[in-house]
């Protein structure tokens, strides 16, 4: 598409238990589709920092694509059982490993400083899975979102067709912003962010991480298309 430049890149989500699972799924998926691996920690039995350092360099020795830490909130789709400490504690001793940890942005501002403090580079997300909250909120969470960390990061329910064009209004507004309409309804956002300059787009390796994500294999063709 002449006029557009794209350099969004794909992230691979993997969703696994262990690390034996984790490492297979690195090893079996075509690394040529991703530009980033993201490591959702909260999907871990578990879950220790000694644990995820160690697979961190586990990954590392196999591939020099960079990482993102994840270690989602059950309030924001994810599938951590400890406490907020425990959770805020292994993303601190592993961040300095890694080139992006994720934190969201509801967390309490002293935790998520912890982490900010400690990260090379931060994602400060915010996701809601019952609406899309009115547009002048989510500018006010993008706005503090980037004067914190590196990319601010919105992932919001629509119910209706309307509430998809609030994630394109705000992608069109704010530069280094990922912004997706989940579901079925909003998936063609992930499609249009390429375009509207977010910097990263999450797909899915074999399970899905989050709602009407798409796969690495489709993310990359449909990049390469808009691209040519």
């Amino acid at each position: 598409m002449e006029g557009f430049t794209i350099n969004t890149g794909v992230c691979g989500s993997i969703i696994k238990e262990n690390k034996e699972e984790i490492l297979e799924t690195l090893k079996t998926m075509n690394l040529d589709n991703v530009d980033y691996i993201e490591l959702r920690v909260d999907t871990i039995k578990n879950v220790t920092s000694t644990m995820v350092h160690d697979i961190i360099i586990e990954i590392q020795n196999y591939t020099d694509k960079p990482i993102i830490l994840t270690n989602r909130t059950e309030d924001e789709g994810g599938y951590f059982k400890g406490s907020d400490d425990e959770r805020i504690k292994i993303l601190c001793d592993n961040a300095p490993l890694v080139e992006y940890t994720d934190i969201e942005y509801m967390t309490k501002p002293e935790l998520r400083n912890q982490v900010i403090d400690a990260a090379n580079k931060t994602i400060i997300s915010y996701h809601n899975f019952d609406k899309t909250p009115e547009k002048q909120y989510l500018k006010n969470i993008i706005n503090e979102a980037s004067d914190i960390g590196v990319i601010p990061k919105i992932a919001v329910k629509p119910h209706t067709l309307e509430d998809t064009y609030i994630i394109l209004q705000l992608m069109m507004e704010h530069d280094n912003l990922v912004a997706i309409s989940m579901d079925k309804l909003g998936t063609y956002t992930r499609i249009i962010g390429p375009i509207m300059g977010s910097p990263i787009t999450y797909a899915s390796i074999e399970e899905t991480s989050a709602p009407g994500q798409l796969d690495t294999k489709q993310t990359t063709q449909i990049i390469k298309k808009l691209k040519s």
